[in-house]
This record gives structure tokens, sequence and C-alpha cells, in this order.
């Protein structure tokens, strides 16, 4: 399993500690772990395939937050305060992952008190991220948005071929299918991406982040 965050600065017996409180569950494609409003008490680590988080608006429109891979953790705000789950979570590709329940964190607590403060550390990323995210919706063009959303699943691990449709990048990016599609193709002429039925492949990162945070 790729390193999470979780486990950073822990030596490899202090790892295999940690790892102790979790319990390992396996889940088919199309697996609904919970959905937006549920309650729960649980923190969920990918060890193996994608977990895809997404948000129904009052609309009943659909928002992608993100896909979760190997080392990604997703779950942690109900886990803390055993509050309303903020995003329903699918299983997009089947999985295996570490459930870490409320009752295992507490007890985890006292043999690892620095687990709690990479747990801090990964939400201040997550809020550091989220109004980044609220900038860029708010302020720049549909160009910068898809290109901060294929940079964003490329710091999430994946690509550089992404196999997403357009209508996924679509509900990343807060744009319709037809913008994207005009955007992708526009990123294409510029060297930035290759495209092919299905898949997106990232040809230049560097200039996809200038692109996403308007350096040029």
């Amino acid at each position: 399993m790729t390193l999470s965050p979780l486990f950073q600065d822990l030596g490899p017996e202090e790892v295999a500690l940690a790892l102790s409180y979790f319990l390992r569950l396996a889940y088919p494609k199309g697996k609904v772990l919970f959905h937006q409003g549920d309650l729960g008490q649980s923190l969920y680590l990918v060890e193996r395939g994608r977990v895809r988080l997404y948000r129904i608006h009052l609309g009943g429109q659909e928002k992608t937050l993100g896909v979760v891979g190997p080392g990604g953790v997703f779950g942690e705000m109900s886990l803390l305060d055993g509050g309303e789950r903020s995003a329903s979570a699918v299983v997009e590709e089947e999985a295996s992952l570490l459930v870490l329940y409320r009752e295992a964190y507490l007890g985890l607590l006292r043999r690892l008190p620095l687990f709690a403060h990479n747990l801090a550390r990964l939400l201040a990323h997550r809020l550091r991220e989220a109004d980044l995210e609220l900038d860029l919706l708010a302020f720049e063009d549909a160009e910068s948005r898809v290109a901060y959303a294929l940079l964003k699943l490329l710091r999430q691990g994946y690509g550089p071929e992404l196999r997403l449709r357009h209508q996924d990048l679509a509900h990343l990016a807060g744009a319709s299918r037809e913008t994207v599609t005009r955007v992708l193709h526009a990123l294409r002429d510029q060297g930035v991406v290759r495209l092919a039925p299905g898949v997106v492949e990232v040809v230049s990162p560097g200039l996809l982040e200038e692109l996403a945070f308007g350096l040029v």
C-alpha cells in the first residue's frame, strides 16, 4: 500500500501498531459506502482500488469532490465529531479499505499521540485546498478550473493517463460537459494533454500547473 500521510514520521513498528487498530474490508465496484447526511464514526484508508466522493446540491446536481486512491484517506471529520457525513462515497474500482472506528481511534491515540498530529495536519491541508478551490471557482475562468481539476488528480497519485469521462471532469471542475470538452481541446492544441476516448493524458504537468493558477 502507498504510504499514507497518517503514518508520517512513524517508524516501521509504530506503523504496524497503528495498522493493528484498523479493520480491513473489501468492497465491489459500485458499492455506496455512505451517503451525504448519514451519521458516521469511522475513517477510511484506501489500501487498493478507488473511491469517489461527491455531494448532491439542492437542485439535485451532483458535484464530484475527488477520487481517493491507495494511501488516500476520507471520512475523517465524522470520526472526530460523530456528525453527519459531509459527502457521499462510492467505490469506483474494486477496493480494499482499512477502516478505523472511533473507539479504536481513541485507543490508538493513547499508544501513539503522533497519529492525532498527523490527522490534524491532513485536515489543515484539506482546508487550505478547499480555500484555494473556492477562489478558483469564484474568480477564475473555465480553463483554470479544468486545469486545476486535472492537476488535483495528478497530485492525488493518478495519471499521467487519467481514465475519466468529460462528464466526470465537469463534476470536478464545476463546469458543463460542453465547456470541459472545449477546454480539453484547447489544452490539447497547446500541447498540455493528449486525448483518446475515455482517456486524458497529461504530457506537460508544469504548463498545466501554470494554467491552473493563471500564470500564463
